[in-house]
């Protein structure tokens, strides 16, 4: 099987998402249209609050959107 790679560009993660300091956004995996099958994923991981403001940690989302990009499904299919 070939090793997939994939590049970002500086501060960024896969589908453009900005990384912050605690991981990326809830709000802006929200604009995203798969958001609903990446938040039946997320459900009972957790997350940083900060600031009123809700974080995924980088290597949970990093690893939703490996699984999703090849294979199709999430951790609970």
């Amino acid at each position: 099987m070939k090793k997939e790679t994939f590049t970002f560009g500086e501060n960024k993660t896969f589908f453009g998402l900005t990384v912050y300091r605690h991981g990326v956004k809830r709000s802006d995996i929200a604009k995203l249209p798969f958001y609903e099958f990446w938040s039946d994923s997320a459900m009972g991981s957790t997350e940083a609050m900060i600031d009123n403001e809700s974080y995924v940690y980088l290597h949970d989302w990093e690893r939703f959107c490996y699984s999703f990009i090849l294979h199709g499904k999430h951790r609970f299919q």
